[in-house]
């Protein structure tokens, strides 16, 4: 019997010493016990216009397995650190307990990473190099498969009409409503993946003019989608701009869709006493007029008497041209030799 006790008491001896041998100050992190690892992004001045999120949660196994691996192999770094790092990261167990630790990774292949616990931020270890491209992988190219996946299934539901542009009507028309523009049937969409005029928000499918009370009760309703032969599609939420283009006291405004990087396509609606909208044709634009204008979705046109003047750049002759509409009872009409070319001006 006493060599099973001694060997009973020299195999808790042995089993410390076997785990202490595999863990760094962190002690050991094991992948199975996490639930999910949230990185947030520690400004870098020299990184920010490359930042891949402010803040992500990972859940998928792939990417908390590599992270576990990179701080179980990490190494002590000795003397003082000065450093900038990419992220803070909170690791999140299954029990609700977490670890706050601060990440740096850098984007440049080959190199190594870095690794500090919050609670002991002057000692640091590095991250090998080839687990520090492994993750610069996952958290710099738009991570795992498991987290594009999650991101494609993605689906939002909405209660009601969503409305991309409310407009206050008292300084209009004195009345105390609203002019909103409201998807009513469609869809909504991000796209960060490129720079372009169409990157971004995008609410796109079957819209409506309405005009409300200070409550919300409709007083007019206007379909707005009728009045285009394309699917309509906002980018943005904006503001709709007013002015009385014909002369006959009510207020008149442009919606307009995007229609190349050089302008957008606008029509011209009027809005009446009677809580009606009617669009206001424009002979020769049945689908819109062109005009150049940094406003994108509603500009407001110069005045002109009986009218008005609309710029755009012409990239046949390569110079901006304004062009004069005066109204004549039943549509606006482009006055003849009124066109200006606004070159060198």
């Amino acid at each position: 019997m006493e060599p099973i006790r001694r060997l009973l008491l020299i195999l808790p001896v042995l089993l410390v010493v076997v785990l202490s041998g595999c863990q760094n100050a962190f002690g050991y992190i094991n992948s199975r016990w996490i639930s999910e690892i949230d990185l947030t992004y520690n400004s870098i001045e020299s990184q920010a216009e490359t930042a891949p999120f402010e803040s992500r949660i990972f859940k998928d196994g792939e990417f908390i397995k590599t992270m576990a691996s990179a701080m179980n192999t990490s190494k002590r770094i000795a003397g003082e650190l000065d450093y900038d790092a990419d992220f803070r990261m909170k690791l999140v167990y299954g029990d609700g307990y977490t670890e706050d630790f601060i990440l740096g990774l850098g984007q440049e292949e080959g190199n190594s990473g870095l690794l500090l616990s919050a609670e002991r931020s002057g000692t640091g270890y590095t991250v090998s190099a080839k687990n520090a491209d492994k993750l610069r992988k996952l958290i710099f190219s738009g991570g795992s498969a498991a987290a594009k996946s999650e991101a494609d299934e993605a689906s939002v539901v909405t209660q009601g009409p969503v409305t991309v542009s409310r407009n206050d009507l008292y300084t209009v028309t004195g009345n105390k409503e609203f002019l909103n523009l409201q998807l009513l049937k469609g869809s909504y969409s991000e796209d960060w993946s490129t720079p372009s005029p169409l990157a971004g928000r995008s609410w796109t499918g079957q819209f409506r003019l309405v005009i409300t009370d200070e409550l919300g009760a409709a007083l007019g309703t206007f379909a707005l989608s009728r009045h285009f032969t394309e699917e309509l599609s906002f980018g943005d939420l904006f503001q709709i701009q007013f002015a009385d283009y014909n002369g006959d006291g009510n207020p008149d405004f442009t919606i307009g869709q995007y229609a190349s990087s050089s302008g957008s396509l606008f029509k011209l609606f009027t809005l009446r006493p009677d809580h009606t909208i009617q669009e206001l044709q424009i002979k020769g634009a049945a689908s819109g007029l062109f005009i150049s204008s940094p406003d994108r979705y509603s500009v407001k046109l110069d005045v002109i008497e009986g009218g008005f003047r609309a710029g755009h750049y012409d990239n046949s002759v390569g110079r901006q041209v304004e062009t004069s509409y005066r109204w004549d009872g039943a549509v606006f009409q482009e006055v003849a030799g009124e066109s200006t070319d606004t070159r060198g001006m």
